[in-house]
This record gives structure tokens, C-alpha cells and sequence, in this order.
């Protein structure tokens, strides 16, 4: 009796539980590909040597990421280890793809800093994918921090023209590119044979002087520009377009017949408004509803008067510099031309902000905000040009619902680092409750993160 209890026990395990690899491993296959796309493709790769079991099931993933982020933490604090981890991240890309023998792919995610000299095999993978119908490519090529190498280091992308490459493209939905550049005839190729493409993501591409993207034939719904240099103008036309974002160097738009295009995010690193981007967007205006507007140095750029009417804007949101203590009460010229708005954002960026002491000015609306019922400030500091900004909402908006106010500056930089803004926090916090407690309507509820 005491054996029969003993083999029992060795059956269940180590204490008497049951094995739990076992439990595991006598699942079905889709179940154990459930399981193994919840981990890294390295580790998922590894169970292989499990048993025989496990061998081929991380084959039949279709979700093949290849995310070194943990590496390039490393990297970041060991220069040494760069070409040791490159050509170890190399190697492990190559080899999962060598050994995969699954007919698709629905993900492809590289993400690691790779420069035009890993172009070869960068090239390899890509045509693996395409291989594969994936439906969402992405390569992100770029450090840890995101900073722009120089635009001749870039991978630039390659495609043939061929009927197999339009094959090949069919099933492509998002494409995201980081750290990569891209010729005008590549574009058009990517635009052309992808018709079920709907987002394409570009940051830090070394593009070309005019882009130009329109037709019905374009699918795209989403298109996001960051940080791209190259560029002198941009044409988007004649197709349903849903939402475009641009930050970078001051460029030329053209936004034309876009009947569809409800979400513009608009940010020059210039001199903000200068360029009078109103009057290049005014074509589209009609159909916005969300806006987003970025401006470096907004005390010498808005002509109030260059302001066009936004009616179907219901949030808003302006991302301004604000190192002075100067009063920013003239850009709620731009809320007050948004007459449905329902949202106002306002995210005020600084790295030494300066305090003045002088009197709160009031602003009077010409016309009330009937809708506005959540204003915003990130990046308060307790100055009066921050108190100004709340005291407009609180005396121009009659459904007025809710005051956030989050004391975190996102301008980190030399000059002010993020434990910087960290110790700045207690203090902002504060004065935000200090001066807008006894000023606060009833019904209105105040939230200070």
C-alpha cells in the first residue's frame, strides 16, 4: 500500500500536485498557440525544446514579434554591448523565420536600432512577411530614445514592381515605419497595391520635397507624419481620409475634398501659426471635429484675425510654450471659434517657467460655450497667465462640468529633467488648489492629478 501511495504521489508531482507541464502539453494545439503568444517569440521559441510535444507549436504562431526593448535598455547603458546584441537580434530573427512554415503572418514586429548596414537582411524580412499576406508590418529601426540618426544612416525601403509584389500586398492593413525612409516611388507603390491599407505611421523617414497622396483608389483612412525631414509640402485629396497628424519643420498643406477627415493634429517646430496654417486647412474645416494644434512660440505667431470658423469641433486641445509668465488669454480666440466645442485641452510646455506677480485678467466671450463641459491644463504651474486659462472656462462656459488639472510638464530635456518636474509637482499641485477652490461654481468638480 505504502508504493502504490508512493508511485501516486510521483505521478501528481513534486508534493502531490499534479504535473502541470503535462496538464499543459495535453491541450489541444490552438489552445498551446493561445498560450504561447502571450510570450516573447524567443521565449515562445525556446518551449520547443520542451519534448516533442512543444516542438513545431510555435510554428503556428501568426503574431511573429520581435521586440528588443529589454536589450536596448541594456545597450543604452553599455556601449560595448552594441554589436554583440545586434548580431545576436540578427541571428534570432533569421532563425525563426528560416525554420517558420506557417502559409501566414497577421503581425510582424521589428523593433530595434538598425541602421542602413543591416540592410540586406532588413530587406529579407520584409519580403518574408510580404510572403506571408501579414496584415500589420511593423518596423521600428530607432534607439531607445527615439532620437533621429542621420537620414543617410536610414534603411530605405525597396520594392519591386512586379504582379507578385501586387499579390503579395493584398492583405496589408497597417504599416509603421520608424528610422526609415522612403523614395516617392516606393510610396506610391505601397498606396497603390495596398487596398485594404488603413494606417501608415512614418517617423524620422528621410522623405522627398512633395508629397502628394489622393485618389479614390487610396484606402488609407489614418496617416501619421512625426518628425520626417525632406519635406516642403503636402497634398492629401480626393479620398476618405479619416485622421492626419504632422509634427515637424514648417511645410505647405493642401487638404482638399476630404469629406471624411474628422481628426487633425497639426504641430510645426517653427514659430507655430506663423505660416497661417488656418487658412491651409479651412478647405477641411467644415468636417473636423477633433483639433489639434502645436505651437512653439505662440506669443509671436497667432494673427487673430487669420482665425477661420471651426463648427463641428467638439475637443480641442493646443500644445503651447509657455516659458514666461506672459498671458495666453488671446488664444481662447481659437475655442471661441469652435462653437460646438465640448472639450478644451490646453498643454503648456516649459522648462523654467517664470512667475510675475500682476492681476488675473478676465476675458469676456462674445459668445458663451453652450457645450464645454471638461476643460484640461497640463503642465499647471500656479502662475497667473495658468490661472487665466481656468478662469475663462469658469466664466464662459455655462455647462462647465469638470476642471482637470495635471501639474506634469512634458518639455524634459537638459534643461529640465523628469525627476526635475517630479519635485516641481507638490508645489503646482498646491497652488492649483489654493486658487481655484474659492472660485469654483457649484456643480463643478475640480481634479488635480
Amino acid at each position: 500500500m505504502k508504493n502504490k501511495r508512493l508511485r501516486s504521489a510521483q505521478k501528481k508531482g513534486d508534493h502531490g500536485r499534479p504535473n502541470l507541464t503535462d496538464f499543459i502539453s495535453r491541450m489541444p494545439d490552438d489552445v498551446l498557440v493561445m498560450i504561447l503568444s502571450l510570450l516573447p517569440i524567443k521565449g515562445a521559441v525556446v518551449t520547443s525544446s520542451l519534448s516533442t510535444r512543444w516542438r513545431f507549436v510555435w510554428r503556428n504562431l501568426i503574431q511573429l514579434n520581435f521586440d528588443g526593448t529589454e536589450t536596448l535598455d541594456d545597450m543604452a547603458n553599455n556601449e560595448k554591448l552594441c554589436d554583440l546584441e545586434e548580431a545576436k537580434y540578427i541571428n534570432q530573427v533569421n532563425g525563426v523565420i528560416n525554420s517558420y512554415n506557417h502559409p501566414r503572418v497577421q503581425v510582424f514586429r521589428i523593433r530595434f536600432d538598425l541602421d542602413c548596414s543591416y540592410s540586406q537582411d532588413i530587406g529579407e524580412w520584409i519580403q518574408f512577411a510580404l510572403d506571408k499576406k501579414v496584415e500589420k508590418l511593423e518596423l521600428d529601426l530607432m534607439d531607445k530614445s527615439c532620437s533621429i540618426r542621420d537620414p543617410a544612416e536610414n534603411y530605405e525601403v525597396t520594392l519591386p514592381s512586379s504582379s507578385a509584389m501586387v499579390g503579395q500586398m493584398q492583405c496589408l492593413k497597417n504599416l509603421f515605419l520608424k528610422g526609415v525612409n522612403l523614395s516617392k516611388l516606393t510610396l506610391n507603390r505601397i498606396l497603390k497595391n495596398s487596398p485594404h491599407l488603413r494606417t501608415l505611421y512614418m517617423y524620422g523617414s528621410d522623405l522627398f520635397p512633395h508629397i502628394r497622396v489622393g485618389g479614390h483608389d487610396i484606402k488609407l483612412k489614418h496617416f501619421k507624419m512625426v518628425c520626417c525631414s525632406g519635406i516642403e509640402s503636402i497634398s492629401l485629396y480626393g479620398f476618405d481620409l479619416v485622421s492626419f497628424t504632422y509634427f515637424g519643420p514648417e511645410v505647405e498643406f493642401h487638404l482638399t475634398d476630404l469629406p471624411k477627415l474628422k481628426e487633425l493634429d497639426i504641430g510645426e517646430v517653427s514659430l507655430g501659426l506663423e505660416n497661417n496654417v488656418f487658412s491651409q486647412i479651412s478647405h477641411c474645416a467644415l468636417y473636423l471635429q477633433v483639433l489639434v494644434l502645436d505651437m512653439w512660440a505662440p506669443q509671436k505667431s497667432l494673427d487673430v484675425n487669420a482665425i477661420i470658423k471651426l463648427p463641428n469641433v467638439k475637443k480641442l486641445m493646443l500644445v503651447m510654450g509657455a516659458e514666461e509668465d506672459d498671458s495666453l488669454l488671446e488664444f481662447t480666440s481659437i475655442a471661441q471659434a469652435c462653437p460646438s466645442l465640448e472639450t478644451f485641452s490646453i498643454s503648456l510646455h516649459w522648462y523654467s517657467p517664470m512667475k510675475r506677480r500682476r492681476k488675473v485678467r478676465h476675458v469676456a466671450a462674445p459668445q458663451l460655450h453652450q457645450h464645454l463641459k471638461l476643460l484640461e491644463i497640463i503642465g499647471y504651474y500656479g502662475r497667473i497667465s495658468d490661472l487665466e486659462l481656468a478662469v475663462y472656462a469658469i466664466d464662459n462656459a455655462v455647462a462647465l462640468k469638470k476642471i482637470v488639472i495635471d501639474p506634469s510638464c512634458h518639455a524634459f530635456g537638459e534643461d529640465l529633467t523628469k525627476d526635475d518636474c517630479l519635485k516641481r509637482q507638490p508645489a503646482a499641485r498646491s497652488s492649483a488648489k489654493r486658487q481655484l477652490t474659492p472660485i469654483l461654481p457649484p456643480g463643478v468638480d475640480l481634479v488635480i492629478l
